[in-house]
């Protein structure tokens, strides 16, 4: 039995806590964002700390769940804790988007959409004004992923049409020229000095309604697959190992990617756990998942075994998710009813529990996600939304059930391209 300290920023490893205290660890939570606060009430583990500098001698290990904590995570590490998935370099490569691309450019076989930065409304406009091609805007930090706006129109009339009125909300950000291709996340564990095998790569989709409509929410769900190494880490993530060692990098690095037949263009950085890419890539690795992030934060393991086939994850939500607005009405409702012998599938997220009925805490309204792991995409389908309807108990759940639809067709689509093994 361990001690465990997550530190969080909005909540986003409340699922992973819960997860930890069921393999029979102590897991403390400590909740940078006070509306979140309300997660985990009623559970005595996991439980919730004011100060996470506090009895740091306790903790075997710590975890950061997001970008953001870097300080902390700094001054824990410094203090001889084991940290894993936080710092202040997590948070550079990631929220400073300037230096991820020039991170990506220097040492990485990857290539760069035309990117340019806007600080001001009218300097936002005029280089919408002067695209010849359909722009992504995204707004610079860490910010909302509901905020970033994608345009498939080469003149970007919808982008023009919001910039004139609202333009305040998405400053600063970057406009990116939007390029056609596959967009694949590919990740690898890295232990402060070398990669921990496997790899696994992602398709991921974001948006909240079916046929990939609707805002973007971070995560609707996934489908995962471990690699031990082909074209496209190769380009992507292991040249990286130089740089991870001199910082002495402890955990996940994915880098999402639009990959076309010729070239793989960096899109972002994640220097931290995904979600839910994480929960599906549970159920791939044989291995608990405290002894996997223990062992790759003490470098005591090379590499994991883990099952061939994919995972999948689908997220469960409630409205007006993605947004934060008017959530608190969801406060301690129940809304799905889980059996003791599916959980292991289930991951609680915005949670917390009354006479033993887990409810919903009312902070983001994301209910949970559901995994499983099969021999193909379909099994993966299957067996997960055949758990999702037998856990929902009303309409007022969201969740696309076209998750994994494209899958194997833009995985074969790649392997033809060279990027992917067969």
């Amino acid at each position: 039995m361990a001690s465990i300290l997550i530190v969080s920023k909005q909540g986003d490893g409340v699922s992973l806590a819960l997860r930890l205290a069921s393999e029979g660890h102590i897991v403390k939570m400590w909740f940078k964002d006070q509306r979140f606060k309300p997660c985990l009430d009623g559970f005595r583990n996991p439980s919730k700390i004011s100060d996470p500098l506090k009895m740091t001698e306790q903790y075997d290990l710590v975890i950061s769940d997001m970008v953001g904590n870097g300080s902390i995570c700094d001054t824990l590490s410094e203090r001889g804790k084991l940290v894993i998935s936080g710092g202040s370099f997590n948070d550079k490569l990631e929220l400073d988007r300037e230096y991820g691309s020039k991170v990506a450019k220097t040492l990485t076989e990857t290539k760069s959409p035309r990117t340019q930065d806007a600080t001001t409304k009218q300097q936002l406009i005029d280089l919408l004004d002067s695209e010849k091609a359909a722009c992504t805007v995204k707004p610079l930090g860490n910010r909302h992923t509901g905020l970033t706006l994608v345009s498939k129109d080469p003149s970007n009339r919808m982008l023009k049409s919001i910039m004139a009125t609202r333009a305040e909300e998405y400053l600063p950000c970057i406009v990116q020229e939007t390029i056609s291709g596959i967009e694949v996340s590919t990740e690898g564990w890295f232990n402060g000095r070398a990669w921990v095998k496997p790899f696994n790569h992602t398709f991921e989709q974001k948006r909240l309604t079916e046929g990939d409509r609707g805002p973007h929410t971070g995560c609707m769900g996934n489908v995962v697959w471990a690699t031990d190494g082909d074209k496209l880490t190769k380009a992507a993530i292991e040249p990286l190992a130089p740089l991870l060692q001199k910082v002495n990098y402890i955990g996940p690095i994915d880098m999402n990617c639009i990959v076309t037949d010729s070239e793989a263009y960096f899109l972002e950085f994640s220097a931290r756990l995904g979600y839910d890419a994480f929960q599906a890539w549970s159920e791939l690795v044989k291995s608990s998942v405290f002894d996997y992030l223990y062992n790759i934060a003490s470098a005591q393991k090379e590499s994991f075994d883990y099952h061939t086939g994919y995972a999948m994850a689908v997220r469960l939500v409630v409205s007006p998710h993605p947004t934060l607005a008017k959530m608190d009405k969801w406060h301690s409702v129940k809304v799905i009813d889980p059996p003791k012998e599916a959980m292991r599938h289930i991951w609680m997220a915005d949670v917390m529990k009354k006479d033993d009925d887990l409810q919903i805490a009312g902070t983001d309204g994301v209910v949970c996600c559901v995994t499983s792991r099969g021999t193909s995409v379909r099994e993966c389908q299957r067996r997960t939304y055949r758990t999702i309807r037998n856990i929902v108990l009303t309409d007022e759940i969201q969740y696309r059930s076209d998750i994994g639809n494209n899958v194997e067709d833009d995985k074969q689509r790649l392997v033809e391209m060279g990027w992917l093994n067969a």
